[in-house]
């Protein structure tokens, strides 16, 4: 075989190459001359020279990741950052439907938005600091300032269906869970938190020495502190659950920020220290010429079985047209919270207490009670009671009129025709002048709910949705049409100044409480001027006194039974009470407690203790039995799709009741009631 050397001549930039050619089959190789000095190999020089370039390798291979990287971060930045500027712009323009239009539908999550330390983020307008990428989850930073603080935490959002969503967290973020045990209890906390487990435990451990030094409830030591994952939190006895730092804030330095401090320390406190709690009860005569409970009574019990809780017992003599202002001045009111002070944050959830709690028993409660006072599917209050509005009518009117009484399975077509027949036959001066008066909603509220019901249930609460456009649009139109008509029935819009004197209109366009009690009062007494009335059911005694009456439930279909409303009353805690583990305490124990006469218990043990059912007279007993189990809720949503307002504007030929059904209350989210100077009068 040849091999083939070429040596270089000349210039070794020319173009020309001298090529010798040696054969290797006849030419040998010169032997090595021993007095050639041997060239030795510099192996140092390659080993370095191979080393630098690996080095360089590695370093350049390293920038090229890192920029990678950061260019990914960048664009992770670039997606997250939109939908949070559009969450924060929803916000600030308090368009709740908005803002959670980009957020998982989860009804935790929805109500943890609703927290302070969440709305202080999105009141400052944070700024996404930090992106990464893991699978279809994104984990972000958030950092904004607070009182001249810097602050940040960890946000998660998820690709879905090709769309970019504010989600609550991420299964594989967070790591196992872990406990260390203390001199104090137990730390329970998630596999990511570890390097805050010291400096955690000692500042619980400092705290709680320092109650105990001034006196503190030492047999509720030991204690299982969680660092949650979440918002939730916990009725266990022995437990205090607080959201990992992660979730309320951290310092620029990355460690837990000072709100965290705050909240822990006042946790601890709340646990260890006895409670005083202010809870705020209605004027003694609002609930329809009665009071729903005796407060007093029951807060002298609860206190002697509850030593370390003091219960303040406030009574109203006006209740606030702005229920808002309770929340923010007590721990707690016995009023059922309006969809405005849920939207706002003022209310604290229950949802988590009443899971947890082994000593609430949460199926010893009608269900259409209990409904009442949930709202997007979380429960903002203790239902205590429940009002369920009866029809009431005049036997004379009937008899005078030839007619059969209306049975317990009547229809809306049947009343419409005895209202009719029984004004068609008064003679002339009768006292007489309406065939039917409702001087509230009830009426309305139950045509809505019982037109075009499908509900084959045994029972209507089993297939309660909210309350649709079309059927307020119906009820709206057949008011307008009776209302309408010379004697049917008084159109309380229009002639609200006849019925409630000169001036009435200056005091408001709604009909309030104390307006229906002077209309009912004064038209429907010995000399009752309609032949059929809505009332409750505590009026009964005194009503059939005067002049002999009967009782039914509300119309129906000629399918289905009547739909009643059903007004739950209940209490709520305030989202800024310090102590909100002793107002629930306070609640659970009021749920035991029987009510006023004639007002349902929520819970059916209490009813069979009382004997209320027992015990009703028997024509009101026998339409309150048929009406109660298709009774429907009207619940917290369902009050801001059926309004005075709507009436007003249709029987003025304002809005069509198509145009009416549509134009509800519009309720600002996350405003947090800015307090104001409007005073709150208590009874002396």
């Amino acid at each position: 075989m040849a091999s083939i050397y070429a040596a270089m001549a000349g210039n070794p930039m020319s173009d020309q190459f001298d090529w010798h050619i040696i054969d290797e089959e006849d030419t040998e190789m010169p032997p090595d001359s021993g007095d050639a000095p041997r060239r030795k190999r510099n192996w140092g020089g390659g080993f370095w020279l191979l080393a630098a370039v690996l080095f360089f390798l590695v370093i350049g291979g390293w920038g090229v990741t890192q920029y990678q990287l950061r260019q990914r971060e960048a664009e992770l930045q670039a997606q997250v950052q939109p939908l949070l500027d559009f969450e924060q712009e929803a916000f600030l323009a308090g368009d709740g439907d908005l803002f959670f239009s980009v957020q998982l539908d989860n009804p935790a999550w929805f109500s943890a938005q609703l927290r302070p330390e969440n709305q202080a983020m999105y009141r400052a307008v944070g700024q996404i600091s930090n992106a990464e990428a893991h699978g279809e989850e994104v984990w972000a930073s958030v950092a904004w300032q607070e009182d001249g603080e810097l602050r940040q935490r960890i946000a998660f959002f998820r690709w879905q269906n090709g769309r970019l969503l504010h989600v609550p967290t991420s299964n594989s973020y967070w790591g196992p869970t872990l406990r260390e045990d203390t001199d104090w209890g137990q730390l329970s906390y998630a596999e990511i938190d570890q390097n805050w487990v010291q400096e955690i435990d000692q500042f619980t451990a400092e705290t709680i020495a320092e109650l105990c030094a001034s006196g503190c409830l030492q047999d509720k030591l030991p204690l299982t502190l969680v660092l949650t994952p979440d918002y939730s939190q916990t009725a266990v006895p022995d437990r205090l659950n607080i959201p990992s730092p992660r979730l309320v804030a951290l310092d620029a330095d990355g460690r837990p920020a000072s709100i965290f401090w705050e909240q822990l320390r006042g946790q601890i406190e709340a646990y260890l220290t006895p409670a005083v709690i202010r809870f705020a009860v209605p004027p003694p005569l609002t609930q329809n010429g009665q009071g729903m409970l005796n407060y007093e009574r029951a807060a002298a019990q609860f206190m002697a079985e509850h030593p370390d809780i003091t219960i303040e017992i406030v009574t109203l003599a006006t209740s606030p047209k702005d229920l808002g202002q309770l929340a923010l001045e007590f721990d707690g009111a016995a009023y059922q919270p309006t969809k405005s002070m849920l939207a706002d944050g003022l209310i604290y959830d229950l949802t988590d207490y009443t899971n947890s709690d082994l000593d609430f028993d949460q199926s010893d409660f009608y269900e259409q009670i209990w409904q009442g006072a949930e709202w997007r599917d979380r429960l903002w209050m203790v239902p205590l009671a429940a009002q369920m509005p009866v029809m009431y009518y005049d036997k004379a009117a009937y008899e005078q009129a030839g007619m059969a009484q209306p049975s317990l399975r009547w229809t809306w077509a049947e009343m419409e025709q005895d209202v009719a027949t029984i004004v068609a036959a008064q003679p002339e001066g009768s006292d007489l002048q309406w065939g039917f008066l409702d001087t509230g909603l009830d009426a309305l509220f139950s045509y809505a709910y019982n037109w075009e019901n499908s509900c084959s249930k045994r029972a209507t609460v089993l297939c309660q949705r909210p309350l649709q456009p079309q059927n307020v649009a119906a009820a709206l139109d057949w008011y307008s049409q009776q209302a309408g008509q010379p004697a049917q029935m008084p159109d309380l819009a229009a002639d609200r100044e006849e019925l409630l004197g000169p001036g009435s209109f200056a005091l408001s366009s709604n009909w309030n409480a104390s307006d229906q009690l002077f209309v009912l009062w004064n038209f429907q007494t010995a000399r009752r001027k309609a032949a059929i009335w809505v009332d409750v059911p505590v009026n009964y005694e005194y009503q059939f006194l005067l002049v002999p009456l009967g009782v039914v439930p509300f119309p129906g279909s000629g399918r289905f039974d009547g739909i009643s409303p059903l007004w739950v009353q209940g209490a709520f805690i305030s989202q800024q009470s310090e102590r909100p583990y002793a107002m629930w305490q306070w609640l659970k124990f009021l749920s035991y407690q029987a009510p006023t006469s004639r007002m349902i218990p929520a819970r059916p043990s209490v009813a069979e203790d009382v004997g209320f059912w027992k015990f009703l007279p028997l024509p009101l007993g026998n339409a309150m039995r048929a009406a109660f189990p298709f009774a429907r809720p009207v619940t917290i949503e369902d009050q801001t799709r059926l309004t005075w307002e709507q009436v007003t504007a249709v029987t003025s030929s304002k809005l069509s009741p198509a145009e009416a059904a549509r134009q509800q209350i519009d309720v600002g989210w996350f405003d947090n009631y800015p307090i104001s100077q409007l005073p709150i009068t208590i009874s002396p």
